[in-house]
């Protein structure tokens, strides 16, 4: 009869090899990609930003800021509806990645 202590023998097709989810190779470019993703994304948000905010305190019509890139963005009518309507799609898609993730570790 075998103890609590004795460990149980496993079989050699279930023992551990050389194989891995990620090897190393495959993430060589995960860094840069990260740091582009997210100048990218800083980039996209403070357009939306300055565009909501330019709207509401300087007059599209009458003032200039003096840069004309800036004048472009608060002119501009796609961004100030975009905002709105992308901040709850972007809530529920991290939610929902989130959830799957959840689920993915505890199954």
């Amino acid at each position: 009869m075998r103890g609590s202590h004795d460990a149980v023998p496993v079989p050699t097709m279930m023992k551990p090899s050389g194989w891995r989810w990620n090897p190393p190779e495959e993430g060589r470019d995960v860094r840069l990609l990260g740091l582009c993703l997210c100048v990218v994304s800083a980039s996209v948000i403070a357009t939306m930003a300055l565009n909501v905010v330019g709207r509401v305190f300087i007059d599209v019509n009458s003032q200039s800021t003096g840069w004309n890139l800036v004048d472009a963005i608060i002119k501009d009518d796609y961004y100030v509806y975009a905002l709105p309507t992308l901040i709850p799609g972007c809530i529920t898609y991290v939610y929902f990645n989130w959830l799957a993730s959840q689920f993915f570790a505890h199954t």
